[in-house]
């Protein structure tokens, strides 16, 4: 009994927190909110026995990636009308990767837990090794799959977080590989008793 109400309990703190983090107006919250979403996983990974889940969901996502989030949305000057003109640009990447991930969903609850045989997997001594033999063996593509989302998420935030400054110098790697070795070095004949000047 203490069980189940335990999981409905971190069960509806968790979706609580993932409806605010969506219909928060503040990033600021919304990231808070995801934090305490985090915190209410970790919660329900440890009720269901796998305790390693648990603790790497707690130290990677609401140690590193959410406190990154944090950082970012804080330093981000986000202008709520540039915001709203510039949204409609991204709507058709949007869906396309809100596509894939819902096919990527798709295959992994409905096709691939109706093909998995639950009596095949046998019990390691651990919950880390039995995660570790599954996952490079049987579900070796799904573990790729994630990655690819991953990337994903990655190359947004650098296109969010990239912001163009003509003033700051660049190195232009055409200029650079074209240089002969006459441009490179200068020979200036100095007179005894003057100096040189600098451009």
């Amino acid at each position: 009994m203490f069980f189940v109400g335990s999981f409905f309990l971190f069960a509806t703190f968790l979706i609580t927190t993932c409806i605010f983090v969506i219909f928060s107006k503040n990033p600021v919250n919304s990231v808070l909110f995801l934090v305490l979403a985090f915190l209410n996983s970790t919660f329900l990974f440890i009720l269901i026995g796998a305790e390693f889940v648990g603790i790497i969901l707690a130290i990677v996502y609401i140690g590193a990636v959410a406190i990154l989030f944090l950082f970012v949305v804080m330093m981000l000057d986000i202008k709520r009308t540039t915001l709203m003109s510039n949204i409609k640009r991204y709507v058709p990447v949007a869906l396309l990767f809100a596509g894939i991930i819902l096919t990527e969903i798709i295959y992994l609850t409905i096709y691939k837990s109706s093909k998995s045989n639950p009596s095949i997997i046998t019990r390691s001594k651990n919950n880390t090794e039995q995660i570790g033999d599954v996952l490079y063996t049987k579900y070796f593509i799904d573990f790729q799959l994630s990655g690819i989302v991953l990337l994903l998420a990655m190359i947004g935030a650098i296109v969010l977080t990239h912001v163009y400054r003509p003033t700051i110098r660049r190195q232009n790697i055409d200029k650079q590989n074209s240089t002969t070795a006459t441009e490179r070095v200068k020979l200036v004949k100095v007179n005894t008793g003057q100096g040189i000047e600098n451009d």
